[in-house]
């Protein structure tokens, strides 16, 4: 299912290694364990397929110009990503919850 994703950062330029990496990151999600203490540490299907898609479409849209990212999960099984900015101190965060049906968010916070 993501091999075609990858393929897209198989075929981006060597300038573009942000996405490269953002791509392989997602994917790194779907090998950690299923859960533990804290709750789901695997990303929900729903979450994971939004996630890869608006990354991918926002490549599309940026080009080279696309930034470095952190992802991670919530406890739910969401993917959280967020990109940072420095100075002037900011954060842009994108939510895609890990149920169907829940509409994801962009944050943006700025210190």
């Amino acid at each position: 299912m993501y091999l075609s994703f990858m393929t897209v950062a198989q075929s981006a330029k060597p300038s573009s290694n942000n996405i490269t990496v953002t791509l392989k990151r997602l994917v790194a999600l779907l090998e950690e364990d299923e859960t533990d203490e804290y709750g789901i540490l695997q990303p929900s299907q729903s979450a994971f397929k939004l996630a890869m898609r608006l990354v991918v479409d926002t490549y599309d849209t940026m080009g080279d110009r696309f930034p470095k990212t952190s992802v991670s999960t919530d406890e739910q099984g969401g993917i959280r990503l967020t990109w940072s900015k420095q100075p002037p101190e900011c954060e842009v965060r994108l939510v895609c919850p890990g149920g169907r049906g829940i509409t994801p968010y962009i944050i943006n916070v700025v210190a």
